[in-house]
């Protein structure tokens, strides 16, 4: 009877942990159905693609000046096996091998698989389900459409804009401080 008794106390015990865990995970699935529809409204799969292409082709401009900058930290090298480098490397197509193969992390299912993931992981951590579906709703709305289909437009005018207007400002203050450092270097 006590060994019934004692049973009974730990089943009882374990019951409400159990069904809590059970309603959390229904909870859970349902909100991961939510991100899900709201990532499938928000075409996120495209906007991956295309942050990555962007990524990638930063990385390829990027990549014969991270070669550039190899050489010139190379410790072992003197300037004139440094110079010598620069002609083989221009020769033997290392800046072209350089530039295809820069960024191609991005390209990659593993990018893809952790880019969507990581909408996954930010959403469920700002939103609450009901919010989620506020979203889809909304984007699915005219007006929602027409938010999504001119946001990348508007943004991109905004700091446009700000570029034309800040961006030769600090040129020229970049500019000014260079002239002035090379100046007090030569004295």
């Amino acid at each position: 009877m006590l060994k019934t008794y004692r049973r009974i106390a730990v089943l009882a015990a374990f019951v409400p942990t159990f069904m809590m865990a059970q309603h959390a995970h229904a909870q859970d699935a349902e909100k991961t159905a939510a991100i899900k529809e709201l990532l499938s409204v928000m075409q996120a799969d495209q906007a991956v693609k295309g942050q990555a292409e962007n990524w990638q082709q930063g990385a390829k401009q990027e990549a014969p000046l991270v070669l550039e900058q190899v050489l010139v930290e190379n410790k072992t090298l003197n300037d004139k096996q440094k110079q010598a480098a620069v002609e083989k490397l221009k020769k033997n197509g290392a800046v072209q091998r350089m530039v295809d193969g820069a960024g191609s992390a991005f390209s990659t299912d593993g990018f893809r698989k952790d880019a969507i993931q990581a909408h996954y992981d930010a959403f469920g951590k700002y939103y609450s389900t009901a919010e989620l579906k506020d979203l889809t709703t909304f984007l699915k709305s005219p007006t929602g459409q027409k938010f999504m289909a001119n946001q990348g437009k508007a943004t991109q005018e905004i700091w446009g804009s700000m570029m034309q207007k800040y961006g030769p400002q600090v040129g020229k203050s970049m500019r000014d401080a260079a002239e002035k450092e090379i100046t007090a270097a030569s004295k």
